[in-house]
């Protein structure tokens, strides 16, 4: 009987997240449907406001954009400090949660200002840092060294190799989030309502374990008191949560700290690590080991001190 009161909680709770996961999706499929192909042409991506424009872009509740930066940077389009700002700015699935409850409106203006600041930042001195231990511009990656290494001989081969890559270019941000095709020419209403729904099922599934956990196994004062008890290891501890490359991760920091089990800075942190599904395809490129050394570093350092700089604040 517990367990089906718990299992009725958790699918009401859930439910008052839908119409706020289907704003925002559709709204991002939008986003995605008008500019998400005219990427490759954006002369400021390559420009010293890139690490800005990334951070701006990056705050955009999604993992579609952290995906086409991962894109744009593999090919040299990006800088360094441009992906780390987009990756660093991504709340992934937080920010509809917390939508969802009209009360932490707070929260949310101060992640989003918090996430954007901190990732501008980190864009720049990440692409300074870069500069200066490689000895090369920081949007010239190995892959794309080489490939401008061995196509220099005449104007002709150039022309014609500069117009191939643009077309495969054009073709390959057509894969939006979830590696679904995103066409400038019709609108996808699919994706989205599947996307809400796939995310409705996530938020289903970790509001019941928790309902549990909080009702049956543990008991909701005993997992708060064991929370606060281990404050320190929070950022810590949410960092791990948000090194995990699936949306599942955002939500589950997201319920923790609703329920009044994580402080905001740990929530932070966790939420700065999380690039969503943009860190598995940077991980998945067969070269530029150096570079995703550099990122994963980055973003694990950045985002503990983010944690404990912020830890103690109450919102």
């Amino acid at each position: 009987m517990v367990y089906w009161e718990v299992l009725q909680e958790a699918l009401l709770d859930s439910l008052k997240a839908l119409p706020i996961l289907l704003v925002v999706y559709f709204l991002i499929e939008f986003i995605e449907y008008k500019w998400a192909n005219r990427l490759h042409n954006n002369h400021f991506l390559r420009g010293k406001a890139s690490p800005v424009l990334g951070a701006l872009v990056g705050s955009v509740p999604q993992c579609g954009f952290s995906v086409v930066a991962t894109d744009l940077f593999t090919h040299g389009i990006i800088p360094i400090g441009a992906l780390l700002a987009i990756f660093v700015s991504t709340s992934d699935e937080a920010l509809p949660l917390l939508l969802a409850h009209p009360n932490n409106w707070l929260t949310v203006v101060i992640l989003i200002i918090a996430k954007i600041v901190i990732a501008v930042v980190v864009g720049y001195l990440a692409n300074a840092v870069y500069r200066f231990i490689y000895r090369r511009p920081a949007f010239m990656t190995e892959l794309s060294c080489r490939h401008a290494t061995q196509h220099v001989h005449t104007e002709k081969v150039e022309d014609e190799h500069s117009d191939k890559d643009e077309n495969e270019h054009a073709h390959e941000l057509r894969n939006g989030c979830c590696h679904h095709h995103v066409d400038n020419k019709h609108f996808n209403w699919k994706h989205p309502l599947l996307h809400s729904l796939k995310i409705l099922c996530f938020i289903f599934l970790v509001n019941f374990l928790f309902g549990c956990l909080a009702d049956v196994w543990v008991g909701e004062d005993n997992l708060k008191a064991f929370l606060s008890g281990s404050v320190w290891l929070q950022p810590l501890l949410a960092v791990l949560v948000g090194l995990i490359p699936n949306c599942a991760a955002s939500v589950v920091l997201t319920e923790f700290y609703l329920i009044g089990g994580l402080r905001f800075g740990a929530l932070l942190g966790g939420l700065c690590v999380n690039a969503g599904l943009g860190l598995i395809f940077l991980l998945r490129h067969k070269k530029l080991w150096r570079e995703k050394f550099f990122v994963i570093g980055w973003l694990i350092s950045v985002s503990v001190l983010t944690g404990y700089a912020f830890l103690w604040l109450v919102i």
